[in-house]
C-alpha cells in the first residue's frame, strides 16, 4: 500500500477491532502479572497484542512490528510500534484512561498513527500530511500562549522507587507555575490529549518506542511542536519527549532545564540511544 490515506483507513478498522476486545475485559477481573517492582501486564495485553500484530502482518507484510509485549518481527526502516494496552496499570485496577496505540514510521518520519480509547469513546488518528482527527472530527493544539494559563501533563517512569532522576522536582516546578498538572498514566493518551488542544503541553522521560510513537506524529499533524528536553528533534527511540501547542515550548523547556540544573542534573536527561528498540 502506497497511499497514506488508505494505509490510516486500515490502522483505524484494527484499531477499532482491538479496542473492542480490550473493552470487553475491562473491569472484568482479569489476571494481573507484575513485569516489575511496579510494571504489570494482563493476559489481555497479551491478547490484543497478538491481534495487532495478526492484523498487521496480513495488511502491511513487508513492514517490521515492535511491540510491548512480544519480540520484533521483521527487517527494515518502516516499523509499526504498537502497545496493546498503554496504561496498564489503569486497566488493571478498572480506570478509564488506558487505549491501544499504533504508529507507523518510516525511519524516524511518522507515516500513520491511531490511537484508540474504548473506555472514554474517543480515538485520535493522524496521516503524514492529512492533519489529526478527533472521533473523526480536525483537532488542532491549544492557542494558550502563558505557562500560567496552561494544563500540561506528565507521567513517572517504572523505575522512580530507585532512580535518583525521578521528575520530581520537574513536577512541583509546573505544579507552582502553571494552571494545573495531570497525571492519568498513559503516555499515548496525554500525547493524544495536547494534539486536541486538552493540554497545552507534557513531558516525560524514559519512555519506550510504542508508548510515544503515534503521539509524536498526532501532535504535529495537529500543528503543535515535540522535541527531547533541549528542544533537539525527538523520535520514539528517543526515550523522552516533550511536546506543546508550539508557543509554549519555549518557556516548558526552561523551566525543565532551570529545575533540573538546580537538582544537579543535566539539561538533556535520560535520552536513550536511538539505536536500542525495545
Amino acid at each position: 500500500m502506497t497511499d497514506v490515506t488508505t494505509r490510516l483507513r486500515v490502522a483505524e478498522q484494527i484499531a477499532a477491532e482491538a479496542a473492542a476486545l480490550a473493552l470487553a475485559s475491562y473491569r472484568a477481573g482479569v489476571r494481573i502479572e507484575k513485569k516489575g517492582e511496579i510494571d504489570l501486564v494482563t493476559e489481555v495485553d497479551r491478547a490484543v497484542e497478538r491481534l495487532l500484530r495478526t492484523r498487521l502482518a496480513a495488511a502491511f507484510p513487508t513492514d517490521r512490528i515492535v511491540g510491548e509485549e512480544e519480540e520484533a518481527t521483521g527487517e527494515g526502516s518502516t516499523v509499526w510500534y504498537v502497545d496493546p494496552i498503554d496504561g496498564t496499570t489503569n486497566f488493571a485496577h478498572g480506570h478509564p484512561f488506558f487505549c491501544v496505540s499504533m504508529g507507523r514510521f518510516v525511519g524516524e518520519v511518522g507515516d500513520v498513527a491511531v490511537i484508540a480509547a474504548p473506555a472514554l469513546g474517543v480515538v485520535w488518528s493522524a496521516g503524514r500530511g492529512l492533519g489529526c482527527r478527533r472521533n473523526g472530527a480536525p483537532c488542532r493544539v491549544s492557542t494558550t500562549g502563558s505557562l500560567a494559563d496552561a494544563l500540561v501533563a506528565t507521567g513517572f517512569a517504572y523505575d522512580r522507587w530507585r532512580q535518583v532522576d525521578d521528575n520530581l522536582a520537574e513536577h512541583d516546578a509546573f505544579v507552582k507555575s502553571t494552571r494545573g498538572v495531570r497525571r492519568c498514566g498513559a503516555a499515548a493518551l496525554d500525547l493524544a490529549m495536547t494534539a486536541d488542544g486538552t493540554y497545552d503541553g507534557y513531558w516525560e522521560q524514559s519512555l519506550k518506542p510504542w508508548d510515544v510513537a503515534a503521539g509524536l506524529l498526532l501532535v504535529e499533524e495537529a500543528g503543535g511542536r515535540v522535541s527531547d528536553y533541549v528542544g533537539a528533534a525527538t523520535s520514539p527511540l528517543a526515550g523522552q519527549v516533550v511536546a506543546t501547542n508550539g508557543a509554549l515550548h519555549a518557556p516548558l523547556l526552561a523551566t525543565l532545564r532551570a529545575t533540573r540544573e538546580a537538582k544537579g542534573l543535566g539539561p538533556e536527561g535520560l535520552r536513550r540511544d536511538r539505536s536500542v528498540v525495545g
